[in-house]
């Protein structure tokens, strides 16, 4: 094991229940795994992933988290309430009664904090990153291997540029009915605020006929409805990955489209720089594609967009969303937007707020600015003072209960 520390002597919910494991002729002590999500779908699916590399290496389900020997926390950097809820659910784990269980951290933070996790919370034995998750079985080995001996070890894996493809090839899924599908990983947009570029690296764009094997595969076990993920969706195949795929992002919806036995798919997330009427004309004309589309705005003050690296304007944004409602007719159409953002005026927020007023979103989900680490907004000063960001979140929040009110009457 690479990065290794001697030691001298939900959120959703993914656990795992350890089989005996034969290792060098001998039997290991069975185990209880639990490992809980937080986050996006993104992460959902990673947890997923984790689940049935360690299935096939002979781990079973179990849902008692209380009792497990192993826990896993997979976790999310965006926003510093989701980094603290995970800091609390480590807390909680060492504190329970008993033996305290075997503690590990994959996922965003892994990637954000690296081997510094370990001073933040000592308990924790071992960080995966997101593209070294397929190394977890045989970290899980090491670690139980040396727990509680005089040799005991830290070890953390967060090297890793690219997932091999294999490990999305399992089978294991938590929901018979619906499946994520990842067909990119990683971003290149540097949205000022977001630490997702330095959390799950370069945009890497999985080939078609990979993805459109796990999606057959899905629907021969009985799964009829699928989602695509990736952090810029519709940037798919794009030659900034440079791992260009043989085909492009409408080729691929065509592709899944036509898949027999599957009965509905949709996709997220979309970025708006990214999106031309070509896509709004695949959703209208393709039978099984959703008429859904999650485009985040953020905001509407030009000022602010610029500042957060969005490269749209308000009328570009403006004109993508009434092509979509006149191409996609009855289409639903969501969005995020962000409040408090370094230096946000009144003027600003009200430029939000008018242009939520004017697109009439199906539903909105709406954040208060939160400083992220690598950002170049945790540069500026976060100026708007707590109160104000409350204040503003409420205002749009009540906005777009009442929008979604109306829509659904």
């Amino acid at each position: 094991m690479k990065n290794q520390i001697d030691r001298n002597l939900s959120p959703h919910d993914l656990p795992l229940k350890a089989r005996q494991i034969k290792a060098g002729g001998m039997t290991a002590k069975c185990l209880d795994i639990n490992i809980k999500t937080f986050g996006c779908q993104m992460n959902v699916r990673d947890s997923e992933v984790i689940g049935g590399l360690l299935a096939r290496a002979g781990y079973e389900i179990t849902d008692d988290e209380e009792k497990a020997d192993i826990v896993i926390f997979n976790t999310c950097s965006v926003r510093q309430m989701a980094e603290n809820r995970v800091w609390s659910a480590v807390g909680n784990a060492v504190n329970r009664k008993g033996v305290p269980p075997i503690i590990g951290i994959s996922g965003c933070m892994a990637n954000n904090y690296r081997e510094a996790i370990f001073e933040k919370a000592p308990a924790v034995d071992f960080v995966v990153g997101t593209a070294d998750i397929g190394k977890l079985p045989e970290i899980i080995k090491e670690i139980q291997k040396h727990k509680g001996s005089l040799n005991e070890k830290k070890i953390y894996e967060t090297d890793a540029e690219f997932r091999e493809d294999e490990i999305y090839h399992t089978g294991f899924r938590l929901d018979k009915e619906h499946a994520f599908v990842v067909i990119s990983e990683g971003c290149e947009n540097f949205c000022s605020y977001c630490v997702v570029p330095y959390v799950r690296g370069k945009l890497r764009s999985r080939n078609a006929e990979d993805i459109l094997k796990e999606i057959k595969a899905d629907v021969d076990a009985g799964i009829s409805k699928i989602t695509l993920l990736g952090q810029n969706v519709n940037a798919y195949g794009s030659p900034v990955t440079g791992h260009r795929s043989p085909v492009n992002f409408i080729e691929l919806l065509k592709k899944v489209n036509v898949i027999p036995g599957l009965k509905e798919f949709t996709f997220v997330t979309s970025h708006p720089k990214d999106t031309a009427i070509e896509l709004f004309k695949a959703i209208a004309e393709l039978d099984k594609l959703r008429k859904y589309m999650h485009l985040p705005v953020q905001s509407g003050s030009d000022r602010i967009l610029k500042m957060m690296n969005r490269r749209y304007t308000r009328e570009n944004y403006l004109n993508l969303a009434r092509s979509y409602r006149e191409i996609v007719k009855g289409g639903e159409l969501t969005t995020d937007i962000i409040v408090g953002f370094p230096g946000e005026t009144e003027k600003d927020f009200q430029d939000t707020f008018d242009l939520v007023k004017e697109v009439e979103f199906n539903a909105g989900f709406i954040f208060k600015y939160s400083p992220r680490p690598h950002t170049e907004a945790l540069k500026w000063p976060d100026d708007v003072p707590r109160e104000e960001k409350e204040r503003r979140h409420a205002l749009i929040l009540e906005l777009q209960r009442k929008i979604s009110k109306k829509l659904k009457a």
